[in-house]
Protein backbone atom coordinates (compact mmCIF):
# COMPACT_ATOMS: atom_id res chain seq x y z
CA UNK A 1 0.00 0.00 0.00
CA UNK A 2 1.31 3.45 -0.92
CA UNK A 3 0.36 6.99 -0.05
CA UNK A 4 1.29 10.41 -1.34
CA UNK A 5 0.07 13.96 -0.90
CA UNK A 6 -0.93 16.24 -3.77
CA UNK A 7 -1.17 19.97 -3.14
CA UNK A 8 -4.16 21.34 -5.02
CA UNK A 9 -4.05 24.97 -3.91
CA UNK A 10 -1.62 27.19 -2.03
CA UNK A 11 -2.92 30.67 -1.24
CA UNK A 12 -1.98 33.56 1.05
CA UNK A 13 -4.98 35.23 2.65
CA UNK A 14 -4.42 38.81 3.81
CA UNK A 15 -5.80 39.49 7.29
CA UNK A 16 -4.37 41.17 10.36
CA UNK A 17 -4.33 39.09 13.52
CA UNK A 18 -2.32 38.75 16.71
CA UNK A 19 -0.55 35.60 17.85
CA UNK A 20 1.50 34.88 20.95
CA UNK A 21 4.80 33.04 21.31
CA UNK A 22 6.07 31.74 24.60
CA UNK A 23 9.40 33.23 25.69
CA UNK A 24 9.72 31.69 29.12
CA UNK A 25 7.60 30.21 31.85
CA UNK A 26 5.30 33.22 32.43
CA UNK A 27 6.20 35.58 29.60
CA UNK A 28 4.63 35.75 26.13
CA UNK A 29 5.52 37.85 23.10
CA UNK A 30 2.69 39.35 21.07
CA UNK A 31 3.27 39.26 17.29
CA UNK A 32 1.15 41.12 14.74
CA UNK A 33 0.72 39.04 11.57
CA UNK A 34 -0.86 40.07 8.31
CA UNK A 35 -0.95 36.85 6.24
CA UNK A 36 -2.49 33.42 6.64
CA UNK A 37 -1.15 30.63 4.41
CA UNK A 38 -3.80 28.19 3.24
CA UNK A 39 -3.00 24.87 1.55
CA UNK A 40 -5.51 22.37 0.24
CA UNK A 41 -3.95 18.91 0.08
CA UNK A 42 -5.36 15.60 -1.12
CA UNK A 43 -4.08 12.36 0.36
CA UNK A 44 -4.04 9.76 -2.42
CA UNK A 45 -3.93 6.15 -1.36
CA UNK A 46 -3.92 3.11 -3.58
CA UNK A 47 -3.52 -0.61 -3.16
CA UNK A 48 -3.00 -3.48 -5.58
CA UNK A 49 -6.24 -5.28 -6.35
CA UNK A 50 -6.43 -8.75 -7.83
CA UNK A 51 -7.05 -8.91 -11.57
CA UNK A 52 -10.09 -11.18 -11.13
CA UNK A 53 -11.90 -8.55 -9.06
Amino acid sequence: MSSRYVEVLNHQYTAKYVSFTEAGKDYRNKILNDKIEVSIIIDLEWIDTPSDF
